[in-house]
């Protein structure tokens, strides 16, 4: 009974993997897909962007604030262009904020069978400022990917990508 249970719970977590495999190959085989702005019609972004009307540090400020006010938490701010500026690379700014909320998370770390998604976490969120002086806010498109995972995971990530792109919406207002 044992090996019965055992072999079940590695076939339940087979179409997660596959979906995980599937995920990392579209990213790296089709780059094209990942284009901030523009792309083919008939293809999903893999990037949703917003322009915000504000300065760089005012847009990561209120992105933050926002984070917080909406019950979220950042977890990790990657300052890619100060980092690349102490390796002797001269870039426009570019911000990468890991945020969560624990009422998503931990649904989908709670099951076993749902952990590998936990690749796809936190929701990362790219904040730059292009060399024109434009400012945007990047984020993964959740919608090209959740046909892909079982139901109870496309549901939780819906749920968390609608709450991302609200606090974007209030952060570009």
């Amino acid at each position: 009974m044992h090996d019965s249970i055992a072999l079940r719970a590695r076939n339940n977590r087979r179409p997660v993997l596959a979906i995980l495999g599937l995920l990392l190959a579209l990213a790296w085989a089709l780059p094209g897909l990942v284009m901030a702005q523009g792309g083919a019609a008939d293809q999903p972004q893999l990037v949703q962007v917003v322009k915000s009307n504000k300065s760089f540090p005012e847009t990561l400020r209120v992105f933050r604030e926002e984070v917080v006010k909406a019950g979220w938490s950042v977890l990790n701010v990657n300052n890619m262009a100060g980092v690349l500026s102490e390796r002797g690379f001269t870039l426009d700014p570019v911000v990468i904020l890991d945020v969560c909320s624990g009422k998503y998370s931990a649904r989908i770390l709670g099951n076993d069978d749902y952990r590998p998604i936990s690749a796809f976490m936190p929701c990362r969120v790219s904040i730059y400022q292009t060399s024109g002086g434009e400012v945007f806010i990047a984020r993964m498109n959740t919608g090209a990917f959740v046909d892909m995972m079982p139901p109870e995971v496309a549901e939780i990530m819906s749920a968390s990508d609608s709450e991302i792109e609200e606090i974007i919406a209030r952060t570009v207002r």
